[in-house]
């Protein structure tokens, strides 16, 4: 780190691949719109939110969707199975989509359907949602017991299809028994660091060092009360999370997950947030983020301004994930 720069923000984050890990706003339908928006932040790869307190019913019917969109032709996207995909999408200009589960609920009972998602393109599979599940418990429990029988199942037979588990959400205990468990990298998709700021949507550094010992990467979120005590943050606030995991474990264990969304009281009834660490909606995001994907350049520009070299900063817009991909998925 501290290294100089060889290039301006400018041209290295327009030579860059960037990936959002967390980008619930991206779905079929409203991909259209967001469009011009992600091409302005250079954004090149999205993790695409397809269930994550829903049944198998909705969590098959919602990747139809996806995979009808990208047959269609009607938009640049692809649905990327490997990080060759990605790449080939940066190349072809088009968006390349990584489908993900923010919360285990799709898979229900049954570990067979982690083979049934693994075929239809899932790629991340986060193990719960704040809650707990029939795999474990959520980081918003106030119990925290750990993996069930079933959730030791899921993360066995998820590692043997290549599909990255996703530590985000997930209670502390769940998650340090699930990276144990794991025989591959794990990743939180888009989490900070809770020794800078005390949420339990954080991760402590124990689970900030097991994510990185066991090959991981974590992706800086920008949902406000996540970022800092003021409100709204700013970006130099995510940034510090950056800085924090980077002198903690290395920066190259660093990524982006945003989790940008447009949100009102109806969703914020539907997924059970809790008021003392989710604001009630509408959200202000961190200054120099509040154009969302548009405002991503904002980043590279920043962690040029504190030192990091060329090489740290594609890291952290997208490198070091597709770097845990690889080992991952497979090339």
């Amino acid at each position: 780190m501290f290294t100089p720069n060889a290039l301006s923000s400018a041209t290295l984050h327009h030579n860059a691949i960037v990936l959002d890990a967390a980008a619930p706003m991206v779905t079929p339908r409203a991909l259209p719109k967001l469009l011009p928006q992600l091409r302005a932040g250079g954004v090149d790869a999205v993790m695409a939110t397809v269930a994550s307190l829903e049944d198998c019913r909705y969590a098959v019917a919602h990747l139809a969707r996806w995979h009808a969109l990208v047959n269609s032709g009607a938009e640049q996207v692809h649905i990327a199975r490997t990080v060759a995909d990605i790449r080939s999408a940066k190349r072809e200009g088009q968006i390349a989509v990584v489908l993900h589960f923010q919360g285990g609920n799709p898979i229900e009972a049954d570990v067979d359907l982690c083979n049934v998602y693994a075929e239809l393109g899932v790629r991340v599979i986060q193990l719960t949602y704040n809650a707990r599940n029939l795999i474990g418990d959520g980081c918003l429990e106030e119990t925290d017991v750990g993996l069930s029988k079933l959730g030791r199942q899921v993360v066995r037979r998820l590692g043997e299809l290549g599909v990255a588990i996703d530590i985000s959400h997930v209670g502390v205990r769940t998650s340090l028994e699930a990276i144990e468990a794991a025989t591959r990298p794990v990743i939180a998709s888009h989490a900070n660091a809770r020794g800078l700021h005390d949420s339990p949507r954080n991760l402590t550094d124990d689970q900030i060092r097991a994510v990185a010992a066991s090959g991981g990467v974590i992706g800086l979120c920008a949902f406000p009360s996540f970022v800092g005590s003021g409100y709204p943050p700013t970006l130099n606030d995510l940034l510090d999370h950056a800085d924090y995991i980077g002198r903690l474990v290395g920066i190259e264990h660093v990524g982006l997950g945003m989790d940008f969304a447009v949100e009102d009281e109806d969703d914020f009834v539907y997924f059970g947030y809790d008021l003392r660490y989710y604001p009630m909606p509408p959200w202000t995001w961190p200054t120099g983020l509040g154009g969302f994907f548009a405002d991503i350049p904002n980043v590279t520009a920043k962690l040029h301004e504190r030192g990091y070299a060329d090489e740290e900063i594609r890291g952290v817009l997208g490198e070091n994930f597709l770097r845990v991909f690889e080992q991952i998925w497979g090339s």
